[in-house]
């Protein structure tokens, strides 16, 4: 397997593990199973976890890039190769089995190269789409993510309490989206009517 590929799907693997935690804990956390100094607890070990996937994934997306660069130059350069076999066969500069040799050569060089250079690209995107879900948490591509880390982001005064409510956390994450400002809040963290 190519060792970028070998990378590439390690770091999704442990990126989707990590995305399962930080969910289940903000989940826990939600419906008052456990409390915030139990979530803060676990949350700065996955918090830990999502940082060093994404160093790994900007090293590998740099090193992809590289390979993508690499890639586009030999399939310019074999492709300046087929142009030469070809006008060299049209003008019978080269004899017919030399011309089949190696048009055959090149034409499969050229279909590996292309193949491994669309697998990269592809890869490159889905990295960069991943390192969006992490860093730009308010992007329409991590819509899945937004409401966690909305959360995840605010204080979360509500389950101080004895009453943890999951349905308070949903106006709160949906008041979120609607305006920045907060809602008015009671001492006892009750929201109040506006």
């Amino acid at each position: 397997m190519i060792s970028w590929k070998h990378s590439y799907e390690n770091l999704s693997e442990e990126y989707g593990i990590a995305m399962k935690k930080r969910e289940a804990l903000g989940n826990l956390l939600n419906t008052g199973r456990i409390s915030q100094a139990t979530y803060d607890l676990f949350n700065i070990e996955i918090e830990e976890a999502l940082t060093d996937v994404e160093r790994r994934q900007r090293a590998l997306s740099q090193k992809m890039n590289v390979k993508m660069v690499d890639l586009e130059e030999q399939i310019k350069t074999l492709e300046i190769l087929l142009a030469n076999f070809e006008i060299q066969h049209v003008t019978d500069e080269i004899d017919e089995e030399t011309y089949q040799r190696e048009v055959n050569i090149l034409a499969m060089g050229l279909e590996t190269s292309r193949t491994e250079l669309d697998s990269i690209k592809q890869a490159a995107d889905q990295l960069a789409n991943a390192n969006a879900f992490i860093a730009h948490d308010d992007e329409p591509q991590a819509t899945f993510v937004e409401p966690l880390e909305e959360k995840l982001q605010k204080p979360h005064i509500e389950f101080e309490g004895n009453e943890a409510s999951s349905t308070k956390t949903q106006k709160a994450a949906e008041g979120a989206e609607a305006s920045t400002s907060p809602e008015p809040q009671t001492e006892s963290g009750e929201k109040t009517a506006a």
